[in-house]
C-alpha cells in the first residue's frame, strides 16, 4: 500500500550570519509562529488557534522545540510542518523547512508550501538583527518585539500603508513648503 503522505524537505538554505547559542535558546514558538507573515494566531491554552490566510485554512497546533547541539527544531503538531536552523562547519547558521502533506486536513499542500519558503526568509531577516549589536539593530529589535510581532499579517498591512501614506504626506507639505517660499521671496 502507497503512503498518502509525502514529505518535501528543503535543501539547508545558508546564511552569512554566525551561529548564536543564546538566541536559539531563547526563541520561544510564539515569536516562530508570529515571524510567519500569513498566519493568523489565538491562545488557547497550550495549542494555538491558527488561521493561514494563504491557503484559508484554520487549524490548531502546539509546537515543540528541541534545542540540542547546533540543532534548532521546531514542530507543529497536526501540520506536518517543522522548521530546522543548524549550525554548518564554517559556523554560520543554515535554515531547513520540511512539511508531511496530508497531516493538516484541509491544508493546500502547494500554499503550504509557499508559506514555509516565506517564512525562512522572515526568520532570516529576525536572526540578522540579533546578530550585530549595532545601535539600530537594537532599535529594530525592540520595534519588532514590541511592535510588529505583536500584529497579525492584516494589521501589519495596514500599519505599513499608513507610514507610506504619512511619509508621501510630509514630503508633499515640505514640496509645498519649498514653492511657497521661493514664491513669496521671488518678488
Amino acid at each position: 500500500m502507497e503512503n498518502a503522505n509525502t514529505i518535501t524537505t528543503s535543501d539547508w538554505m545558508p546564511t552569512n550570519l554566525p551561529w548564536k547559542d543564546d538566541f536559539w535558546s531563547r526563541l520561544d514558538a510564539m515569536t516562530v509562529m508570529r515571524l510567519n507573515p500569513h498566519w493568523h494566531i489565538d491562545a488557547e491554552g497550550e495549542a494555538y488557534e491558527v488561521e493561514d490566510i494563504l491557503s484559508q485554512t484554520k487549524f490548531k497546533t502546539r509546537p515543540g522545540i528541541a534545542v540540542q547541539g547546533g540543532l534548532y527544531t521546531i514542530e507543529f503538531a497536526g501540520t506536518g510542518m517543522r522548521i530546522a536552523a543548524r549550525k554548518n562547519d564554517k559556523g554560520n547558521t543554515d535554515l531547513s523547512y520540511r512539511y508531511e502533506h496530508g497531516v493538516a486536513a484541509g491544508l493546500d499542500p502547494e500554499k503550504a508550501e509557499s508559506a514555509m519558503r516565506f517564512w525562512l526568509p522572515s526568520l532570516r531577516e529576525y536572526y540578522r538583527l540579533f546578530t550585530s549589536d549595532s545601535t539600530r539593530n537594537r532599535f529594530w529589535r525592540l520595534f519588532m518585539n514590541k511592535v510588529m510581532l505583536k500584529m497579525n499579517p492584516t494589521q501589519r498591512r495596514i500599519c505599513s500603508f499608513m507610514f507610506k501614506l504619512t511619509l508621501l504626506e510630509m514630503l508633499l507639505i515640505v514640496i509645498l513648503g519649498v514653492g511657497f517660499w521661493f514664491y513669496a521671496n521671488a518678488g
